[in-house]
């Protein structure tokens, strides 16, 4: 099951903003030049903002986002609280859930529907301990 990341209101602007502000040079000046640093900068926050999500399969959490790989067996998994925590991780909203798994290690991730994300990993590993409602 596929679960999209969620994304803050305020990320639009983030990502918009940056687009203008490398754009902007090419726009105004007809500086085309510069599209040679701001193609890959905008391919990458796109590919960012594109492939940033969740996937529960039988017994693992696939966490994609970019470059970024991480299979983490949901036997693992410990517990998860509620973050709002601004680290940087494959989340695109500050409303977090912090996963503990393994032998004390965290990831901060922000699935658009936490509750059936919540919901489809006790199915799964019914010892995982958390505070939030399902």
């Amino acid at each position: 099951m596929k679960f999209p990341s969620k994304k803050d209101w305020w990320m639009y602007f983030v990502f918009l903003g940056i687009f203008l502000a490398i754009l902007s040079p090419v726009v105004m000046d007809r500086d085309y030049s510069s599209l040679w640093a701001a193609i890959p900068i905008i391919c990458f926050l796109l590919w960012i903002w594109l492939t940033t999500y969740y996937v529960i399969e039988d017994k693992t959490l696939l966490v994609r986002s970019a470059f970024i790989r991480k299979t983490i067996s949901i036997d693992e998994i410990k517990s998860i609280d509620r973050s709002f925590n601004p680290l940087s991780s494959p989340a695109l909203s500050l409303d977090r859930l912090n996963i503990h798994y393994g032998l004390q290690r965290t990831i901060l991730i922000s699935p658009l529907d936490r509750d059936a994300f919540i919901e489809e990993l006790m199915k799964r590993n019914p010892s995982i301990r958390t505070s939030l409602k399902r």
